[in-house]
This record gives structure tokens, C-alpha cells and sequence, in this order.
């Protein structure tokens, strides 16, 4: 009697999927802004316009690996490693906003790293952090605070789209961040930008 109860209140997992509110599938917002070609374009107009510090732009082979990321992010974030001078912050503060501006009418503001206190002010689809390494680690009352590290974890916990610049190497950001900051961070797509300081 109990089974037979049982049996005909028992729901599939389907019934679930489809009942639950509360249980939602982590999806994360997939971008497709142009062809790559196009999106080249774009990036150089919008770096020479808005990098007036530079006498002659030089368009870089890791350049291209942001192009193609803009071409499909497949729901990936992008972390821009490398030397200072080689455009990270021009192309996280204004290239991408420009172009996402562009096409998806989004707008697009980072926050530096050790401005950084609180998530709330990343209420869009992105947390935007230029300059990741650069925090310094805040006391409230004798309780330790990273706010980046706890941006990070925001974005992960609400599917928000990653996009960050760092001077740090590999090897740094390991001795900085905890395992599980740097799984999150392994989330995004990494392109290490080299070359030759455009900084006088």
C-alpha cells in the first residue's frame, strides 16, 4: 500500500527540470559579433582612435586571438596577460566596449582591480577587472577580504561573462590566488599578448 502511494506520487527527474524555479541550469551568455574580418577592422579603428599615445599602430599575432574570441566567445570569458605597453587595458576598456557597443548595443565598463571593493557595481552580463594584481587585500575587523577574488567567484556562481587584464605570469598568479580562484580564472580564454612595448 505505502509503494503503491509512493509510485504514483514519484515524479521523473524531466518533471523536475521542468517544476523546480529555484533549480536553473548555469548557462552562460554566448557572444557572435561578426566575421573575423570585420571584427579586425573594427579593433583597429577603435585601438588607433582611442590609444593616442601610440604613433603608429602595430596590429600583433595575439591580437587576432581576441578577434576570433569576439567572433564566438562560446560562453568563455578572455584574461589578456603580458608586459605593460602591449594595449591590454586600451583593448579591455575601450576596444571590446566599442565593439560590443556596436553590435549589441551593450555597454561595457571595467573597474581597476585595486579600486575594486565591492561586486555590486558589476550589475551587467560582465565583470570587467583591468589590472588584476594590483588589489591589495582589505581588513573588516580582522576578517581578510579579496574583493577580487570574491568578483570572480560572483561571476562563476552568477554565469557572468569574465573579462580581465593582468601584468602577472602564470606563475605568479598561482602564488597569488587560491586553487580556487585560478580554476575559475582557467574559464576564460587566455591569450598572452608579447611583443615590444608601443610606450616611448
Amino acid at each position: 500500500m505505502v509503494m503503491e502511494h509512493f509510485k504514483k506520487n514519484m515524479r521523473t527527474i524531466e518533471d523536475t527540470f521542468k517544476q523546480a524555479d529555484f533549480l536553473k541550469p548555469k548557462v552562460y551568455n554566448r557572444y557572435k559579433l561578426g566575421t573575423k574580418e570585420e571584427l579586425k577592422e573594427m579593433f583597429i579603428k577603435a585601438f588607433e582612435y582611442y590609444d593616442r599615445t601610440i604613433d603608429k599602430y602595430e596590429h600583433l599575432p595575439s591580437y587576432d586571438e581576441i578577434i576570433d574570441w569576439m567572433v564566438d566567445t562560446r560562453g568563455r570569458g578572455l584574461m589578456l596577460m603580458g608586459e605593460c605597453g602591449l594595449g591590454k587595458s586600451t583593448i579591455l576598456n575601450y576596444v571590446i566596449p566599442a565593439i560590443f557597443r556596436t553590435r549589441t548595443n551593450k555597454v561595457l565598463r571595467s573597474i581597476p582591480a585595486k579600486e575594486l571593493v565591492a561586486v555590486d557595481r558589476n550589475v551587467a552580463p560582465f565583470i570587467i577587472i583591468d589590472d588584476l594584481g594590483t588589489e591589495s587585500i582589505k581588513n573588516d575587523y580582522g576578517t581578510k577580504i579579496d574583493a577580487v577574488a570574491d568578483a570572480i567567484s560572483y561571476a562563476e556562481d552568477n554565469s557572468k561573462t569574465l573579462l580581465i587584464t593582468t601584468n602577472l605570469s602564470p606563475n605568479s598568479l598561482k602564488e597569488r590566488y587560491d586553487e580556487r580562484t585560478l580554476d575559475r580564472l582557467r574559464k576564460c580564454k587566455v591569450v598572452i599578448i608579447k611583443g615590444k612595448s608601443f610606450r616611448k
